[in-house]
């Protein structure tokens, strides 16, 4: 009889938290409650509510805004994007900062990157292949998709990036850069 007792306080807390009408309900069926806590209980259910709606939009910018920080400095991300196998790596810093140009305004994430290991002769004859040199010793890549643009295989189309990564010739750090507009 005790186990039903703990089982339907619990299904009652629950529909506080989501549905005040349904705690009248089920609080006027099992007769629970005093009437009194009830009232202070329906009171209190759309503070709770705009609580979870406050929680709701504050998750999906959280998700948003880290996505990007944790999504493109994954090497398997890397590697599809760019094409090159990468040695494995770590993210030793990572800052962002926001410009606007006039009506667009672009979120910038920078991302500073250290190799595990040095680079073998392998993976620089790769870079030249399939990345820029404007410099000797100095390699770049990037890609610009979205509004229109096609996206690398495994991205979206619906968001705006801009993506570069430069990777420097007997260095074990390397930068890759973010942008979202």
């Amino acid at each position: 009889m005790k186990k039903h007792l703990a089982i339907k306080s619990i299904a009652l807390f629950l529909s506080w938290l989501t549905l005040s009408p349904l705690l009248f309900i089920l609080d006027g069926r099992w007769k629970l409650l005093p009437k009194w806590l009830c009232i202070v209980l329906f009171v209190l259910s759309p503070m709770m509510l705009v609580v979870m709606v406050v929680a709701v939009f504050w998750g999906y910018d959280y998700y948003s805004e880290h996505y990007i920080q944790h999504h493109f400095v994954r090497r398997k991300v890397v590697e599809n994007i760019t094409g090159i196998r990468l040695p494995k790596y770590k993210v030793i810093d990572r800052g962002e900062e926001w410009k606007c140009f006039g009506r667009s305004p672009e979120h910038t994430y920078d991302f500073t990157l250290e190799f595990k290991k040095m680079p073998d002769e392998d993976f620089y004859k790769k870079l030249d292949e399939h990345f820029d040199c404007f410099e000797p010793g100095k390699y770049s890549y990037s890609a610009i998709w979205g509004n229109g643009l096609e996206a690398p295989k495994g991205e979206s189309d619906k968001d705006d990036i801009s993506f570069s990564i430069d990777i420097e010739l007997g260095s074990k750090t390397f930068h890759i850069r973010v942008g979202e507009w």
